[in-house]
């Protein structure tokens, strides 16, 4: 093992040993052999690189599409819905042996919901297999910037986006106190400063006033977070609230001179500050990464690079904003260690690491993720991806 490496989040022709789904041996060569039994798959990387399992922090998966993602290096996800039968989808395919991501499933609470569905939502929570559960609920604040449903403290150049789009801000207030208060975890659209703000506010109030007075442990996040002042950033680190990012969303629909739609719509000023990566980082906010799928291409690598060198598909253009762009071992970290954190209480000690004990959702690279140049990252080849020790992408010749 190279010890220049981050070692808990990814090791150099480390020889690892997974058992009952998790990791049970990190060390050298001929203690793991000696382990090897007549059923163990013994796979020789030549020197591959093993990160932690990359997980998708925002994505509404379909079926069919687990087997690609598997081959770009995907191990699980934050699913944000479970529309339709996909509950049951997911039950067959895990039955089938056919599911290859471990899913975190947040289903949607529309505006219009009264406290029966809101109950019902929480007697959701827990529903699931071992590779799939329910744990927190999708909520809506805004829409989006570009269409002028995203809501803004103040208008967009087209006196659009002044207000909260579907649901009654009061009532969200009232629906995630609910879901507070019966420890369940809360991920909301919010893009615009106005809507993040109100998310904000509704989690300080809930926090305030716990059950009985007793303090519950949730930890809710925000999606999206488009444009956001000062003030903002630094109350998601004070609230233990997670922002959860999409790089991609940056890269592929902005740009650097501001001509996009998107930038007219704000404004010099608030497009200035667009997705906040950096600074919600260094601030001590934990950022999580994800693509939006199918918005934006699920490759982990290409949203990893984007979160690094902030430039659209034609990497010979300008990034926008590159003072947010994120290092290169805090874009994995976004997609392990913090995806885990914000996955719920508990999962940051089972997932996110290269650890004994952890889980064996792993990701093998051609080469370390932390030296190839930000540009490279989304064309580096993924060799094997593992789901709890069991085998999901095998590249040829591997």
């Amino acid at each position: 093992m190279d010890v220049g490496y981050d070692t808990a989040y990814l090791h150099r022709a480390a020889p690892l040993v997974a058992q009952d789904g998790r990791i049970s041996f990190l060390g050298d060569d001929p203690d793991a052999r000696a382990l090897a039994g007549p059923g163990t798959t013994v796979v020789d990387l030549r020197g591959a690189v093993v990160t932690a399992g990359l997980t998708d922090g925002h994505l509404h998966p379909a079926s069919g599409a687990e087997r690609t993602m598997a081959a770009s290096g995907l191990t699980g996800g934050h699913a944000m819905d479970a529309n339709g039968d996909s509950l049951a989808v997911y039950a067959a395919l895990e039955a089938a042996g056919a599911l290859s991501l471990r899913l975190r499933i947040a289903p949607w609470c529309r505006p219009e919901a009264d406290d029966a569905a809101v109950a019902d939502l929480v007697r959701l929570q827990g529903t699931g297999g071992g590779l799939w559960q329910v744990a927190g609920v999708k909520l809506f604040m805004d829409g989006t910037i570009d269409n002028g449903t995203a809501w803004l403290e103040t208008p967009d150049c087209h006196g659009e986006s002044a207000h909260a789009y579907g649901p009654d801000p009061q009532r969200y207030t009232e629906v995630v106190g609910t879901l507070h208060r019966a420890g369940v975890p809360t991920a909301t659209h919010a893009i615009g400063d106005a809507a993040v703000r109100h998310v904000l506010d509704t989690v300080e109030k809930a926090q305030a006033v716990d059950a009985g007075g007793v303090p519950v442990a949730v930890r809710h996040r925000v999606e999206h977070i488009e444009t956001v002042p000062d003030d903002t950033v630094r109350r998601f680190v004070s609230l233990g609230v997670a922002a959860s990012m999409q790089p991609t969303h940056c890269c592929e629909f902005t740009r650097a001179d501001h001509t996009d739609n998107w930038s007219r719509r704000l404004g010099e000023e608030r497009a200035g500050r667009a997705f906040r990566c950096r600074d919600l980082w260094d601030a001590g906010a934990r950022v999580v990464l994800g693509s939006d799928w199918p918005i934006a291409p699920y490759s982990p690598l290409k949203v990893m690079a984007g979160a690094r060198h902030r430039r659209p598909a034609d990497l010979s253009l300008p990034p926008h904003g590159p003072a947010q762009a994120l290092t290169p071992l805090q874009a994995l970290q976004g997609m392990t260690l913090n995806a885990a954190w914000a996955a719920g209480e508990g999962e940051e000690v089972r997932a996110g690491r290269v650890a004994v004990g952890y889980r064996a959702d792993l990701t093998v690279l051609a080469d370390d993720p932390l030296a190839v140049a930000d540009t490279d990252l989304a064309a580096l080849p993924v060799l094997l991806t593992v789901v709890g020790g069991r085998v999901t992408h095998r590249e040829a010749g591997v």
